[in-house]
């Protein structure tokens, strides 16, 4: 069904350029949301103990990390990684809110799926956390507020609120994602394993370095090595160098050698191989991406048939 349209130029390259940049929009969107579809549903979930080293999936429960369990800046609550944001209610137009201050955590945390534990850098991650909460209140900080209203929130309550939503006489909005201790986690992103002897030099590099080390300061060495007043080290000085040296490399070593298994997974780096991070379970991860990309390529038909019409009301005007 063609759209009775009667526009002028300025009205078709306005609407021409329009769609366009809608059709981009939707394409971009639809293939990345695709393209996390299929990482998810053709990476097999590997065992921690026994992943390859590379771009794999695991899944397994929150455990805190080696500094202890983090404080949620908003609410206080013990989590293991967060992400807030604080706004600002317009004070012209009430349904405008600016960013006033926000943040994400970057500690470290930890997975363990019952054959090992992972340790998780959330840098760049995309993630996707249940605990998720809005509320509001009167003052930039919430916990300044005689009275605070929930109004979403994955752990809490509704509120009364007025029509549009807003609990009446509140001016900032708090909002916070949490992931927190003991909770499932799927995570998709680069599995490397260090310790365990893994990449130890052998010991004429260690020796080699030590030896450039304690050169970068001679007037040590000397001391150290050295006879009482000389400027310069002797042959024999040198070997005895060499020979601590070697000492050093040999205890350098074994101490790598007997450093456990650690396992990291981290952000690759690479274009198209996101590091994913999400409480919610894999299947309800495949469908969203799945759904998401769908209503992209709805979206991008839509934006093509319009722009259709926009051609074909040019032609016959």
């Amino acid at each position: 069904m063609l759209l009775n349209l009667h526009i002028d130029q300025q009205e078709f390259w306005l609407g021409i350029i329009v769609c366009s940049a809608s059709m981009l929009a939707a394409a971009w969107f639809m293939f990345r949301h695709l393209r996390r579809y299929r990482l998810i549903t053709d990476t097999p979930t590997a065992l921690i103990r026994s992943a390859p080293q590379g771009y794999v999936e695991i899944i397994g429960h929150v455990v805190g990390g080696e500094g202890g369990l983090l404080e949620a800046p908003l609410s206080g609550r013990p989590c293991v990684w967060y992400r807030y944001r604080v706004d600002r209610q317009s004070s012209s137009r009430k349904n405008r809110w600016s960013s006033e201050h926000r943040g994400t955590s970057e500690q470290w945390f930890q997975v363990d799926d019952g054959t090992g534990v992972c340790l998780i850098d959330p840098a760049k991650a995309e993630i996707d956390a249940v605990q998720h909460r809005v509320w509001y209140g009167n003052t930039p900080n919430p916990n300044l507020n005689t009275t605070t209203h929930t109004h979403t929130g994955s752990f809490l309550t509704r509120p009364l609120t007025i029509a549009a939503g807003i609990p009446l006489g509140t001016r900032y909005r708090y909002i916070e994602t949490l992931i927190l201790e003991h909770e499932k986690v799927y995570a998709l992103g680069t599995f490397q394993t260090v310790g365990g002897g893994r990449g130890v030099a052998n010991i004429e590099q260690l020796q080699a370095q030590i030896i450039r080390d304690w050169k970068a300061n001679y007037q040590d060495l000397l001391i150290r090595f050295g006879t009482p007043g000389a400027k310069l080290l002797s042959d024999t000085e040198w070997q005895n160098v060499r020979d601590a040296a070697r000492i050093e490399a040999q205890k350098q070593r074994q101490a790598s050698l007997d450093l456990p298994d650690m396992h990291t997974l981290s952000n690759p780096g690479l274009p198209g191989h996101p590091l994913l991070i999400s409480t919610q379970d894999e299947e309800k991860l495949v469908k969203r991406f799945r759904f998401r990309a769908t209503l992209c390529l709805i979206y991008l038909a839509a934006a093509l048939w319009f722009c259709a019409e926009l051609l074909t009301a040019s032609i016959y005007s």
